[in-house]
């Protein structure tokens, strides 16, 4: 590529996923950098993403598209590859865009269904039945009763997508590191590690293998000190998830003053805004009001304002209650979800010995869906499947510098 272009080339190592942060010292002596990843969705995703972290003004994009192959195969075809990159368009944010620039991002969208549903879960299949998968620039809700086992769910839920390649930061306020990473570590290996210590090494060598970074904040913390680590996350080590446990540590004791509910709205607004702004899923964890334990929980129990739940695209519930219809203590509630609306339970069970949670066997209890809350019955949701890849490691490349002052990834 170098040789047919005359420009400094670079290749990642670890494909699309992720930008070595030991790369970008080198690329800041480059006025002009082009982006060219792939034809598909992703690729254009993390291209929109690797040129935000580079600065946009100085970032073009090659335009996936059916007919724009990748680097490599527009060489063995022999196209004219100066051509193309002297076609790539600026990746600035404009305040207003026609449907013209849109027109191929929605086509995009439309041709690659299942790649905009997002990472399906492996461990939890009805999970894909309703929310297809879990999409970056969302905001998740999570809540359910105390002692239900939230945070035991849900770091199996990010450990789940976090060993198919999404780059996961946790903010644990509620317990200590090294518990939870004890947790996810007997999660990940799907056994008690207590009694198998000769098989330690083995496990962590492995676990270590992820993309899984944790924030060492502990207790009450402020908001704005809370973003800045997450923001350095995603600029270092391109961070897609983020789960923070929970909101009600954010509001803490220097907020005594104000009102609480006022707090927590300008807390969640913040975490919606980061999601956004930074094209990272943010799962957030809400403790629910006061309620009579004999009622189940709804998206109005959700502590606070109505906020919480208008600004989240999933909200999901964890019920501490025994089904009608079936043996099943806890049942997972997805109650909003944006995507396509289809909203539902589907029952879990606790297996002490791996502390993980699992979908019953085939017949004992399906999938049951529910009305939305507006009563409205949801539509048919189609069938979704989940598969686990491993991450792998590798070594960055070395850079070619230019007195021209251009870069081609």
């Amino acid at each position: 590529m170098h040789q047919t272009t005359g420009l400094p080339t670079l290749a990642l190592p670890r494909g699309i996923s992720c930008l070595p942060p030991t790369l970008l010292p080198y690329l800041e002596q480059f006025k002009r950098i082009t982006l060219w990843l792939g034809e598909d969705l992703r690729s254009w995703e993390a291209a929109k993403l690797f040129a935000r972290k580079l600065n946009p003004k100085r970032c073009s994009v090659v335009r996936p598209s059916d007919q724009q192959l990748r680097p490599l195969e527009a060489f063995n075809h022999g196209l004219n590859l100066t051509k193309i990159l002297r076609a790539a368009l600026p990746a600035g944010h404009k305040s207003i865009i026609s449907f013209r620039e849109l027109r191929e991002e929605v086509f995009g969208e439309l041709a690659n269904v299942e790649q905009v549903a997002g990472v399906k879960w492996a461990r939890f299949p009805e999970m894909n039945k309703l929310l297809k998968g879990h999409r970056k620039g969302e905001l998740t809700v999570f809540t359910g009763p105390t002692g239900s086992g939230k945070t035991t769910f849900i770091s199996e839920y990010a450990l789940d997508l976090c060993i198919q390649g999404v780059n996961t930061l946790w903010g644990s306020f509620e317990i200590n590191n090294v518990r939870l990473a004890k947790i996810m570590l007997t999660q990940f290996a799907m056994e008690r590690l207590e009694e198998q210590l000769e098989d330690y090494d083995e496990w962590a060598d492995k676990f270590e293998d992820l993309s899984l970074y944790f924030m060492t904040f502990h207790g009450h913390q402020n908001i704005k000190t809370v973003i800045d680590a997450m923001q350095h996350a995603v600029y270092m080590y391109d961070i897609s998830h983020v789960v923070i446990d929970n909101l009600q540590f954010m509001m803490g004791q220097e907020q005594l003053t104000m009102d609480r509910l006022a707090v927590q709205d300008y807390i969640v607004g913040t975490f919606r805004k980061f999601a956004t702004d930074n094209g990272c899923h943010v799962t957030l964890v809400i403790h629910p009001r006061k309620e009579d334990e004999e009622r189940e929980l709804q998206t109005a129990s959700i502590f606070g304002s109505a906020k919480a739940s208008q600004e989240a695209d999933n909200v999901l519930i964890l019920q501490d209650r025994k089904l009608v219809t079936g043996p099943g203590k806890r049942y997972m509630q997805v109650s909003k979800n944006r995507f396509d609306g289809d909203v539902g339970i589907f029952p879990l069970e606790f297996n002490k010995i791996s502390l993980t949670f699992s979908t019953p066997i085939k017949g004992k209890v399906k999938l049951k869906k529910v009305k939305d809350d507006n009563n409205v019955p949801p539509k048919k949701a189609p069938a979704g499947s989940g598969g686990a890849s491993k991450k792998q490691r590798a070594q960055p490349p070395n850079t070619e510098t230019s007195p021209d002052g251009s870069v081609k990834l």
